[in-house]
């Protein structure tokens, strides 16, 4: 049976599965390691290193891309605080801010250190994903102590401040920290 205008409901499908399904050829050009550390060093203040492992400063926070070609994986991460020094009110905030405040960077544990980090598939990326992943994870470092958010996204559901003490609370009614636009 078709339509008013004579067009079938076969003829519809077809052509919404070849639109669907012609994304896989006009995708762009799988990220590579020199072109993510390219957009990386455009970004920093100042940078050193390469083929998997820069340095640089991006906002006066000192940050780190690690990339591993072989396994296709990399991150971006910002050291943030010796783990020991945390009290037990922080702990919990970047727990929740993990869940409720971040978009796609982290708060992470290693080695005694709690760092801001982006983890993902290093091939999948785009351009303007590595800019964000800069920004979430230089947000995240930014904010720690008192917002404890990637940037613009909430997800709500955490009815209780973040924050360590109302002190705190009403100094964020000021935004005394400033984070970066996201893309």
């Amino acid at each position: 049976m078709g339509f008013k205008n004579g067009v079938s409901m076969k003829r519809i499908i077809l052509a919404m599965s070849m639109f669907v399904f012609s994304g896989n050829y006009l995708a762009a050009e799988p990220m590579n390691q020199y072109s993510m550390e390219k957009i990386v060093k455009e970004m920093a203040i100042e940078s050193k290193g390469e083929k998997g492992v820069v340095e640089f400063n991006f906002n006066n926070i000192r940050m780190y891309l690690i990339s591993d070609v072989k396994h296709n994986r990399m991150r971006i991460l910002a050291p943030v605080e010796e783990y020991k020094n945390l009290s037990a009110e922080h702990r919990t905030a970047v727990l929740n801010s993990n869940f409720h405040l971040s978009l796609d960077a982290r708060y992470a544990v290693s080695n005694d250190i709690l760092y801001s980090v982006y983890v993902h598939p290093l091939a999948q990326l785009n351009d303007e994903q590595v800019r964000s992943a800069v920004k979430q994870v230089a947000n995240l470092a930014l904010s720690f102590g008192n917002q404890y958010t990637s940037g613009v996204l909430n997800y709500g559901g955490n009815k209780k401040s973040n924050s360590t003490n109302h002190k705190e609370d009403q100094r964020n009614e000021k935004l005394d920290v400033e984070l970066l636009p996201q893309i």
